[in-house]
């Protein structure tokens, strides 16, 4: 029980860097958050979807501690930081279109959510072709997740498991 603690710590901490860091670097803001998303596929791996529940409500309040801009952080409690969760349940013995079907849809209600939140505060122009250049990056991101979780799995899970 101690180990897994310290290991979701660590990962916590990670995370805490990469908020840190999109406070830093704003031209990188998605990417870093893209990347803070990862560690909670390494949690719910390792130890399932509970734990990987715990450790998205604690990598949500240090991310709202940590992030200054709090549209980052409704961008990451909503999309990112969700992500790791919403694709385990969807990935559960489906056909691959239908995957891809709920995850597009999963991907458009966070997309609808936000711009009502962002609308609030900074101006969102209104172009159809957004949602489908959104649609597009996020199924980039989806297979760079999945690439993360086949390499994760093959190459280092094995050096933390010994």
């Amino acid at each position: 029980m101690s180990r897994k603690i310290a290991y979701a710590g660590m990962l916590l901490a990670v995370d805490v860097v990469l908020f840190l860091m999109v406070n830093l670097f704003q031209t990188n803001t998605i990417f870093l958050l893209g990347l803070a998303s990862l560690p909670i596929a390494i949690v719910i791996m390792n130890w399932g979807p509970k734990t990987g529940i715990a450790f998205y409500i604690a990598s949500v309040i240090l991310s709202f501690i940590a992030m200054a801009n709090k549209i980052h952080w409704a961008i990451y409690t909503l999309t990112f930081g969700i992500y790791g969760l919403i694709k385990f349940i969807i990935e559960q013995d489906r056909p691959v279109y239908v995957e891809y079907i709920l995850k597009l849809v999963y991907a458009n209600i966070a997309l609808v959510v936000l711009y009502f939140i962002a609308k609030q505060f900074v101006y969102v122009p209104e172009k159809w072709y957004f949602v489908l250049l959104f649609e597009v990056v996020f199924l980039v991101y989806d297979y760079v997740y999945s690439l993360f979780i086949d390499y994760y799995n093959e190459k280092i899970r094995n050096i933390f498991e010994k």
